[in-house]
């Protein structure tokens, strides 16, 4: 059977309080006992739970955050269409802005340029898959019949 949400509430409420005295400095032995518990591995695994809850919060809030921003240039892009279309450049510019930050919120953007060390890592396994077939043809003429 599942913990009841009381109960529940109480391991988050003891995870945040470990997680305070732990960035307080508090060595994990007193956070044990004083959080309630049974050892210092214990009080370890509720503050490492703690860190992955509040970046797991943290992520949720940016990705609120990014829809928003998206929802605000759609609106703008909208209020501005029209007048884009019919060839209002000022218009025209505020829409391609807005097409532009929404882009690059939702990362949609083409890559600009690629890795100088990729494109050589590349380059040279062409150029070993390349020795190796003369290789092995050479191997071949020279063999006995």
């Amino acid at each position: 059977m599942g913990a009841s949400p009381r109960q529940r509430l109480s391991a988050v409420e003891r995870r945040t309080q470990a997680l305070q005295l732990h960035l307080a400095c508090v060595d994990l032995r007193t956070i044990a006992k004083q959080v309630g518990y049974a050892d210092a591995s214990a009080a370890k695994k509720a503050i490492d739970r703690a860190i992955a809850d509040s970046i797991a919060r943290g992520e949720e809030k940016i990705d609120d955050i990014r829809r928003e921003q998206i929802m605000r240039y759609h609106r703008l892009q909208a209020a501005h269409w029209g007048k884009a279309i019919k060839g209002d450049t000022k218009a025209s510019d505020i829409v391609l802005k807005c097409m532009q930050g929404t882009e690059r919120l939702q990362d949609l953007a083409a890559p600009k340029r690629i890795s100088i060390d990729a494109q050589k890592l590349g380059d040279d396994i062409l150029a070993m898959l390349a020795d190796d077939d003369g290789a092995g043809s050479d191997d071949e003429a020279g063999a006995a019949p």
